[in-house]
């Protein structure tokens, strides 16, 4: 059984931007950091440009502000179901990087109405303490038992860089061959009769979306 898989990183946010006057401080200062409109517009971009999008069932979203816009953006004249989980969430999960840390449920349900927030907590588990690799590996493989569950054959997640380099690339802070900010990397996921995961290929594609800043 196959499912396709599309990873979407968020798109330019405040963080990104005040990394290069403040360092990791834009981390650990700054809870839960929105999209800019530089970001904003990355995401509408994709969704009038992306010739796949029609295609996608389902998406399911990391429930930080950045990606919530992202998925509000790209999705937002599209009749398809938006689901939040706390699995998709940046690493590290926890620790001192409050970029990552998100708001309460009922905060959320006020701001994005359009987003399921049925299947997370009220507030998020945030340990004082980072996540390991093999920790978000653990979340990486939550996701992907959870989406062979799902009816829907083809999925978008709107996630972020660590996330789905770790899941696609093992890799984490590759500032040589940074993810881009709302590209949909192409991913086939194969499953066996059991529903049990058993690999991925990445597909490679000649067609670039076209980004540009209106």
């Amino acid at each position: 059984m196959n499912k396709t898989l599309y990873c979407i990183r968020h798109g330019f946010a405040l963080h990104n931007y005040i990394y290069q006057f403040i360092g990791t401080k834009a981390y650990t200062d700054f809870r839960d950091t929105p999209l800019l409109d530089k970001g904003i517009e990355q995401a509408k971009t994709l969704g009038e440009n992306w010739n796949k999008i029609n295609d996608v069932e389902l998406v399911v979203v990391s429930p930080c502000r950045r990606t919530l816009e992202t998925a509000r953006s790209i999705f937002q004249n599209k009749h398809v179901n938006i689901i939040a989980k706390d699995f998709l969430i940046e690493f590290p999960f926890g620790g001192d990087d409050i970029c990552n840390k998100r708001r309460s449920k009922k905060e959320l349900k006020h701001f994005y109405p359009n987003v399921d927030f049925s299947e997370i907590s009220e507030n998020v588990d945030w340990s004082a303490y980072n996540e390991t690799v093999d920790e978000l590996n653990i979340r990486i493989y939550e996701m992907l038992r959870w989406l062979c569950k799902r009816k829907e054959k083809t999925i978008a997640i709107v996630s972020h860089s660590s996330y789905i380099g770790q899941f696609k690339d093992k890799k984490i802070g590759d500032e040589d061959n940074e993810l881009q900010h709302c590209h949909p990397y192409h991913i086939e996921l194969i499953y066996d009769e059991n529903k049990k995961f058993i690999s991925f290929t990445e597909v490679k594609s000649s067609d670039k979306i076209k980004q540009q800043i209106r």
